[in-house]
């Protein structure tokens, strides 16, 4: 009868480099199971070497120094979790989180007050409804929606708005500003559509033959958040056009991207 003490030690028979790249395929969940099989691949998954490891293959370098190997980076000064000792776990899960907010979160988002948004249930959006700009003609406004990305960590990302449209009828200057809310804000997106940018692209993702809108991704510019300590980032949509109504908007989310630099 083999006792305990005698049973083979299956995790040894790879060495520490060929565990570390079969994590590298493996999700976060995978991970923590495998962690539990044995004391060695406990030790192994919960080094802060092997997190490191990810960071550099799945981010790259650049994002890699920024984060690991300069120890100056402040990951966050209101929450004590991240003095854990496997530091560079803590700030993957940071990296893989994804900063999503939706315009019918009305906890993040702030409309302007003259205006009645209307919700519309849509089960391919972000959590389930859409806000619909859609003014009746004999009631203009003008147009302002804002948010804000609380606590992002440094770095560039790009800035993604999802949205579909009908016939758009959206006259006068709209205009989409993301900034860093730091001193000296060194990348700013920032992108004004006229009536005849929206009609473009209601004909280029409108259906002729299902008679159906597409959603689609509108990339508003690249945004960063400079030094070592995270920012919050401020989004608005303006129009002040207040002579003509505004109407076949369709807004699902707004996100940012990391930048892989």
């Amino acid at each position: 009868m083999v006792t305990k003490q005698e049973q083979h030690d299956w995790s040894s028979d790879l060495i520490d480099s060929i565990w570390f790249h079969i994590g590298n395929y493996l999700s976060i969940n995978d991970i923590d199971r495998l962690s539990r099989t044995c004391s060695r691949l406990h030790i192994l998954f919960t080094s802060n070497d092997f997190w490191s490891y990810l960071i550099r293959i799945k981010f790259g370098s650049t994002i890699w120094r920024r984060f690991i190997k300069n120890s100056s980076i402040v990951i966050d000064n209101n929450n004590n979790e991240f003095s854990s000792s496997c530091r560079s776990k803590l700030i993957y899960y940071e990296l893989l989180k994804r900063q999503c907010i939706s315009f019918t979160d009305f906890n993040q988002v702030t409309l302007d007050t003259n205006r009645n948004y209307i919700t519309i249930s849509d089960s391919s959006s972000l959590n389930g409804e859409v806000l619909y700009i859609n003014d009746s003609i004999e009631f203009c406004y003008s147009l302002h929606i804002e948010t804000k990305f609380k606590n992002i960590l440094p770095g560039q990302y790009d800035v993604i708005c999802r949205m579909k449209l009908d016939l758009p009828y959206i006259l006068g200057n709209t205009e989409f500003i993301v900034i860093a809310e730091q001193i000296n804000s060194s990348k700013i997106a920032y992108k004004q559509l006229t009536q005849d940018d929206f009609l473009s692209m209601y004909r280029c993702f409108n259906c002729d033959l299902t008679k159906t809108n597409l959603w689609f991704y509108y990339n508003i510019g690249i945004v960063e958040i400079h030094g070592n300590e995270r920012c919050n980032i401020y989004v608005s949509i303006t129009n002040h056009d207040s002579i003509h109504a505004k109407c076949g908007l369709y807004l699902d989310y707004i996100e940012l991207k990391l930048r892989l630099e």
